[in-house]
């Protein structure tokens, strides 16, 4: 087995050591440090190899979670880049304060063939940054239970046909005419400790149905939706939720349609046929798996209530900016009286995630400046790519660096990956490397400007806040272009 000694790299130094099978992926190391330090399940990490073999790498792993994107690296193993002891790698958390190092003890022959990580020392609560002594046997409970509700659930066939009938239940009420799409409601199941939030669809007349946002993965995606006015144009793209749509017989997919007609069920109409899906930043909308539709059999039915008490007089209370009217599900299923839950938006804060040396900012420095004006932005591709892995269409993000003015692509690369600040900066910094002087400015977008900042900070770089109507032209001439093209 491997050894990994796995440590914070805030103080107090909290650390833990994991036994990984051999063969182990590193989407299992993943949940395996989430896991025993008892984060969020919505996280993931962005691996940077510091050691490899013994020899000082710049080689990254960019690594996403599961089910996320097509990156052959998450299911790289861990002993083709841990090979001698002392290699390691720091595992930042995307978007997080957290960040560990990982260092590789040693190779193990122990008498047991266990597939699951083991936890077998630690100390420390990444929460309270207090050196408490944890629980070994409670972690690997954590542990083993993950992979049991897992294999679990991948051997049961989602229960579709209680999920149409509520939602048929549902639809004949027609909730938009009670609620508007921003009068977004919470639903806290207090059995779990678990709320979503969900956002009626139709009140403009044109969409109907559902909009249902965890709260930790999805919140950064109703919050865009409601107090964003301009949407960026591959906003959909990084969608976190799940939806429960109303829709014509012509927009129905034939997987959707024969799931109707296998359940039985048939529908007349405009707006009257019923589809899932399930959204995940980078990838194309999939219909819900087995997990998600006994959420989404939760959620329908509470809403029926919910619509039900609308309907008979309950009013949508004066609310705050992000402070919604709360409906908690208690032990005995009954809804309790409502709370208004406040979510605090700390503003995000970012830092220079590029190591970049004393002699290779000196060297950047020495480039003679020039009145060279850039335009550089991250967006995803309006195409998708098959994953064999993931089972998942991944749209590819495109980083683009563009003479201001004349329009002329000067850097162009495609990455299998979300957008994130880590991202955004290291190639960024890649394309600024390449060239051959300084560029006067530059232009980039709203979203991307504070996370550059720090960056351009430590280079000396001026940006300016923009539309890009450089970068949007040359997007508009992509979405004519031949796949083939891109693939070449």
């Amino acid at each position: 087995m491997i050894q990994l000694h796995i440590e914070s790299k805030k103080k107090p130094e909290i650390y833990r050591k994991l036994l990984l099978p051999m063969n182990s992926s590193f989407s299992l190391l993943d949940e395996s440090i989430l896991l025993s330090f008892d984060l969020d399940g919505a996280d993931y990490f962005d691996f940077e190899m510091v050691k490899k073999n013994g020899r000082v790498s710049k080689q990254k792993i960019c690594f996403l979670p599961k089910n996320a994107a097509d990156l052959d690296t998450d299911e790289e193993l861990v002993e083709e880049w841990f090979i001698k002891s002392g290699d390691e790698a720091i595992a930042h958390v995307i978007n997080r304060s957290h960040s560990f190092t990982i260092r590789l003890d040693s190779y193990v022959e122990l008498p047991m063939n266990s597939e699951i990580p083991i936890c077998i020392a630690g100390e420390g609560n990444i929460h309270t940054g207090k050196m408490d002594k944890i629980d070994l046997e409670e972690i690997n409970e954590w542990i083993r239970g993950y992979g049991e509700v897992d294999h679990l659930l991948e051997s049961q066939d989602p229960d579709f046909l209680t999920l149409l009938e509520l939602s048929n239940d549902l639809k004949k009420l027609k909730p938009w005419q009670y609620f508007r799409d921003d009068e977004v409601v919470a639903i806290h199941f207090e059995d779990v400790d678990y709320k979503v939030l969900v956002s009626v669809m139709g009140a403009g007349g044109e969409e109907f149905g559902l909009m249902i946002f965890d709260m930790e993965l999805g919140y950064n995606s109703l919050e865009k939706f409601l107090f964003e006015k301009n949407l960026p144009s591959d906003f959909f793209y990084g969608l976190n939720a799940l939806t429960v749509n109303f829709v014509d017989r012509e927009e129905l997919d034939t997987a959707d349609y024969l799931l109707i007609k296998d359940n039985g069920l048939s529908y007349r109409g405009k707006k009257n046929w019923i589809q899932f899906r399930s959204y995940l930043e980078g990838t194309h909308p999939e219909r819900t798996n087995h997990s998600e539709v006994e959420l989404l059999i939760d959620v329908v039915s509470r809403m029926i209530n919910i619509t039900e008490a609308r309907k008979d007089g309950w009013e949508y209370p004066q609310v705050a900016a992000h402070q919604y009217p709360t409906f908690k599900v208690q032990m005995d299923g009954d809804l309790q009286e409502i709370y208004l839950l406040q979510i605090n938006m700390p503003k995000p804060t970012y830092e220079c995630y590029e190591e970049i040396s004393m002699f290779e900012k000196a060297k950047y420095k020495k480039k003679p400046k020039s009145a060279l004006q850039l335009e550089y932005d991250l967006f995803y591709m309006p195409f998708g790519v098959e994953s064999e892995e993931t089972n998942r269409t991944v749209y590819p993000i495109s980083g683009m660096l563009v003479e201001r003015g004349s329009n002329l692509v000067i850097e162009h690369e495609l990455l299998p990956m979300p957008k994130t600040p880590p991202i955004a900066q290291g190639l960024l910094w890649a394309f600024l490397q390449g060239l051959e002087v300084r560029p006067s400015k530059i232009f980039v977008s709203k979203e991307l400007r504070p996370m550059l900042q720090p960056l351009a900070k430590v280079l000396g770089v001026e940006l300016v806040e923009s539309e890009l109507p450089g970068i949007r032209e040359v997007r508009d001439f992509m979405k004519t272009m031949p796949m083939d093209l891109f693939e070449e």
